[in-house]
């Protein structure tokens, strides 16, 4: 009998070990697991922030493009390579495109000058290309508006990323035209034009216009067209006169300082085309 209560007793002490040492491993296990949570948990809900913020904060891709200094518009008529009419928020616009200049295709009192009407044509396929969708962007050393209230715009396409203008120049479509004063991208369009023509490009070739010789001095000065396209005169640059003398006789017989329709007296000292000799 002894023996038995001694053996049933070791029986339940070794029991009581066993659920002992369960029970302890259990409250030490659920320790470990909710602590080995919360790294866990916080980690996710901070990359949840980080991704949510970055989400907001982040440009897409096609906003990182959109080119901050420029306006979007539709180019609803091309009048010729230099010259285009766009809509800006449902009103007509003509735009006169800075630094470039294209041989004459339009002015009715004019002969169809040398690469014209190839110039004209490159400019049209060109646009329809691009969807007509282009941007424009200003330079304020040109002033807003020539005589004829045409705005002075640098035109670009691409989502604002390529020059149409220095592409006229590198192809030989158009010459770098500087009206008056240095304007933005003057180095640029400069070089543009010196390469083309040393690689006899377009309007530079040997062989356009039938062997017609092309200088630059021999270009017009910007088409004279109002958005309807009805000619409303010639427009008068420094480059028409040889001397500064010839320039300021001309300057004075349009007004002066008073009145200056062609622009010649850029600093409005009185002056006109200090530049010149």
């Amino acid at each position: 009998m002894n023996r038995f209560n001694t053996k049933l007793k070791f029986i339940s002490t070794g029991m009581a070990l066993i659920l002992f040492t369960i029970f302890i491993t259990g409250i030490f296990g659920e320790k470990t697991k909710i602590n080995s949570k919360k790294p866990a948990e916080v980690k996710t809900a901070q990359t949840k922030i980080n991704s949510s913020s970055q989400a907001v904060d982040s440009p897409t891709p096609s906003q990182s493009l959109v080119p901050y200094d420029k306006q979007a518009v539709t180019v609803i008529k091309v009048v010729d390579g230099d010259t285009i009419a766009v809509s800006i928020n449902g009103q007509n616009e003509t735009i006169r495109i800075i630094g470039i200049n294209t041989p004459e295709t339009v002015d009715p009192r004019k002969t169809v000058e040398c690469f014209g009407i190839e110039a004209s044509n490159k400019a049209k396929k060109y646009f329809k290309d691009m969807k007509y969708k282009v941007w424009l962007e200003e330079d304020p050393t040109q002033g807003d508006r020539d005589k004829y209230q045409r705005l002075l715009r640098y035109v670009f396409t691409d989502n604002g990323q390529t020059d149409y203008g220095l592409m006229m120049i590198s192809e030989g479509f158009a010459y770098e035209y500087t009206y008056d004063t240095t304007y933005k991208y003057q180095t640029e369009y400069k070089n543009a034009r010196q390469d083309a023509e040393n690689k006899r490009l377009g309007l530079w070739a040997d062989d356009a216009c039938a062997g017609q010789k092309v200088s630059a001095d021999s270009v017009s000065s910007s088409p004279s067209q109002n958005f309807s396209g009805e000619s409303i005169g010639e427009d008068k640059d420094c480059s028409d006169f040889k001397t500064q003398k010839e320039a300021q006789a001309y300057f004075i017989s349009k007004g002066g300082p008073a009145s200056d329709p062609d622009r010649l007296d850029s600093d409005k000292d009185g002056v006109a085309c200090e530049s010149l000799p």
